[in-house]
């Protein structure tokens, strides 16, 4: 009887094993795909365009920097490939530099679009390309947590440039940290509106390493 029910127990068991083998190196599998850097070709690497946005809500940027055309379609095809959901490229691809709300508490009339534009390209925003760092991504909180938004991550020291003086000729009321070098990449059942201002945060949003391809 002893050795019967050890039998059955074998049976029962070792299928519930490896099934859990399965499901375990499965999902190791995805984490490991999500996670791989994110690569950009050589010919990304081009410079950005800062174009004036005449945007009205509180969270519409002001002032934003382009990236080459090319760069929104390679990183917006990885992302899609690896997470398979169905979304949706921004509207206004680069990144946004000043919002309507943040310049409108610090006195919008004290600045002019044109100001805006030449502080900029004074602090280098179109000399050289930000660096890229990750790709990002957040969900919104309930009831919306089906909105997602991903996006790239950069380090650019004349972004921080530019805000720190813009800070200074505006005041207190102007906060340079508000936002951060950040671009989006696709949404999925949101728009950009949602998740700006976004200051984002790579120990906490990045998923994977964004990385310029070698060579040539």
């Amino acid at each position: 009887m002893a050795a019967s029910s050890g039998r059955m127990l074998a049976k029962i068991l070792v299928p519930l094993v490896l099934v859990g083998v399965f499901a375990f190196g499965f999902w190791r599998s995805v984490h490991s795909a999500r996670s791989e850097p994110y690569t950009l070709s050589r010919a990304t690497q081009r410079s950005w365009r800062l174009t004036i946005e005449m945007g009205t809500r509180p969270n519409d940027p002001i002032l934003l920097l382009e990236p080459p055309s090319d760069m929104n379609r390679e990183l917006f095809d990885q992302v899609f490939k690896r997470s398979m959901e169905s979304m949706q490229a921004p509207e206004l691809p680069g990144i946004p530099l000043v919002l309507a709300g943040e310049l409108e508490r610090a006195g919008s009339e004290r600045i002019s679009p044109d100001a805006l534009l030449a502080m900029a390209r004074n602090a280098g925003l179109e000399a050289a390309p930000p660096a890229p760092r990750c790709v990002g991504h957040r969900r919104l909180p309930e009831p919306n947590e089906r909105a997602q938004a991903f996006f790239a991550i950069f380090d650019s020291q004349a972004f921080d440039t530019f805000r720190w003086n813009l800070a200074t000729r505006l005041g207190p009321a102007f906060d340079a940290g508000f936002v951060t070098p950040a671009m989006f990449i696709g949404l999925v059942q949101a728009q950009a509106n949602h998740f700006l201002p976004l200051h984002a945060d790579p120990k906490k949003d990045c998923v994977a390493p964004l990385t310029v391809a070698a060579g040539t």
